[in-house]
């Protein structure tokens, strides 16, 4: 990177500050004329200039560039003419804190920056365009592009904002209010929602009726039944995030990379206001359970778990949305053209009822819990997926007839073997589905045919498809059964990249294989088992 490029890049970070200062400014007047002190409404957090350089070694290892940091340090006294960023404190977090007055609406926001001398620091940028001059009062404009900032500083920070009234109200320890969110993350967004005025709220609400009744144009061939329930369903919706938006206490985005754990992850935390519905939800599923365990196998390629409770209002409007779908689903069948005779018409609502009772009674219950495994192989995919269900016995009723219009409506239907295998107080009923000499691909992952199992048991219900799929059922409900009870997060997705790169190597074409072999070649022997992706959903304090 030359002189020339990083001038260009200087002037762009000032213009990204601008933009950030602005975008805080235009939505209402300036801290000028709020009387009450603030309160932080949201944080924009960056852990500060040697945490970054840390960040950076750790991605150069994982790309086989060790030391990645001195090449960027490099660079930088090069274009500094060996001063580097003189004047920076590069131990402390760098931010924007937007602050609020909820009796008047008034907000405003500044860019805090750790220094020992903004003065040495400025003069660092001048070979870039950037300059400043003193307005008097310990305030600086500050120049570049076109662009233009208004600074103070003292107590070791400097803050820098769009227009000198917005300095009038800034934090008086920036490491207070950034300081929690980077002893998390590299980087982090903290939005606090009850901070926000009232009247802000509300707007936000009102956007969101005006959008959705926008969207809730009445289609030219809709019935007016259709109609009604689609409504409905908008509705129920529109409740919910109402009461989102004014229960939700804190909302924060982070992003953290951990040379010395050798990993990174990225939180989406959200925390409620006390003895509301929103924290009676989150405290009912503080502690979950599961008796799927057998589904949590992180050598999988994909392994899904998930366990949580719902309240008996969650279950009501379940229902509600459930009944709205049974009218529009029994209608479309009656619609259906492929569907022939009354009679197979008949049995097909008939199934679709006995499904959507099994789902209602299992709301009903306000248990959740099961899970999903994906096994790849070059040559070979297995799924299994499963979990609790209230009425077993209802959705073996729904296949039964499925199958029994499948085998007069199709003369090709391969058939279900009923009862065909049994494990752990679980019943199969398998089918072989042949693929077609013309579909190289699947024959290559199922063979000749496609096995499925449906197993049916007490309080669960089982699909499984794929070579050896028992096998692997058969495993889970072992597992399952001597870990019933056990504590685990409410949702919980791991997949391992690799298995997946080399699923995808596998399948690809002649001109795609080797790029997607190398990155999974590479991904074996440098990510030394890094290369696993999880998503858990976890119970925090307060959310």
């Amino acid at each position: 990177m030359n002189a020339c490029k990083i001038r260009r890049h200087s002037a762009a970070l000032l213009r990204i500050a601008a933009a950030m200062l602005i975008g805080v400014a235009s939505c209402v007047p300036s801290w000028a004329q709020a009387p009450a002190a603030p309160k932080p409404m949201a944080v924009v957090a960056i852990s500060g200039y040697d945490a970054l350089m840390s960040d950076i070694d750790f991605l150069g290892s994982l790309g086989g560039m060790p030391g990645a940091s001195q090449l960027v340090e490099m660079m930088l006294m090069q274009a500094t003419q060996n001063q580097g960023l003189v004047g920076l404190n590069k131990d402390q977090p760098i931010g924007v804190v937007v602050q609020a007055d909820a009796s008047s609406g008034m907000f405003g926001g500044a860019l805090c920056v750790p220094v020992s001398d903004l003065s040495k620091l400025l003069e660092t940028l001048e070979p870039f365009g950037v300059s400043s001059q003193s307005l008097g009062q310990g305030l600086l404009q500050i120049s570049g592009n076109g662009q233009n900032l208004f600074a103070k500083s003292g107590d070791g920070w400097a803050y820098l904002s769009i227009a000198p009234p917005m300095l009038e109200n800034v934090p008086a320890d920036p490491k207070a209010t950034l300081g929690p969110l980077t002893e998390e993350y590299d980087i982090a967004v903290r939005l606090f929602v009850q901070n926000i005025p009232e009247m802000y709220r509300q707007q936000a609400v009102s956007a969101l009726l005006s959008s959705a009744q926008q969207g809730m144009s009445r289609a030219p061939d809709e019935s007016d039944e259709d109609f009604g329930a689609r409504r409905e369903i908008m509705n129920a919706q529109l409740e919910s995030v109402k009461r989102l938006i004014q229960e939700v206490n804190e909302l924060t985005i982070g992003i953290s990379l951990d040379g010395q754990q050798q990993r990174a992850f990225a939180d989406f935390a959200l925390t409620a206001l006390p003895n509301t519905k929103l924290s009676q939800d989150f405290a009912l599923n503080a502690n979950p359970t599961t008796n799927f365990a057998g589904f949590f196998q992180p050598d999988a390629a994909l392994s899904v778990s998930f366990a949580s409770k719902s309240s008996n209002s969650d279950a009501a409007q379940l229902d509600q949305v459930l009944g709205t779908l049974r009218t529009q689903a029994l209608r479309g069948i009656e619609e259906e053209s492929d569907i022939k005779s009354p009679e197979a018409k008949e049995a097909v609502k008939a199934a679709l009822n006995d499904l959507l009772d099994a789902i209602a009674s299992t709301v009903k219950a306000g248990v959740v819990d099961g899970g999903a495994i994906v096994n790849l192989a070059p040559d070979a995919m297995t799924l299994v997926a499963g979990g609790f269900v209230s009425e077993p016995k209802k959705v073996e009723s729904a296949l039964k007839r499925l199958v029994e219009v499948a085998e007069k409506e199709d003369s090709e239907f391969p058939g279900v073997k009923w009862n065909a295998a049994s494990h752990g107080g679980v019943s199969f009923h398998t089918l072989s589905a042949p693929v077609k000499s013309s579909e190289e691909d699947a024959r290559k992952l199922f063979g000749d045919t496609v096995e499925v199992a449906i197993g049916i048991g007490s309080d669960a219900v089982y699909f499984a498809a794929g070579r050896n799929n028992l096998d692997l059922v058969n495993q889970v409900i072992d597992q399952s059964k001597a870990n019933r009870g056990k504590a685990i997060a409410p949702a919980e997705v791991t997949f391992s990249l690799s298995q997946i790169l080399k699923f995808a190597a596998a399948m690809a074409d002649d001109k795609d294989k080797p790029q997607i072999s190398a990155i999974a070649t590479m991904l074996d022997t440098e990510a030394a088992g890094r290369d696993h992706v999880r998503i858990i959903s976890q119970p925090i304090p307060n959310g």
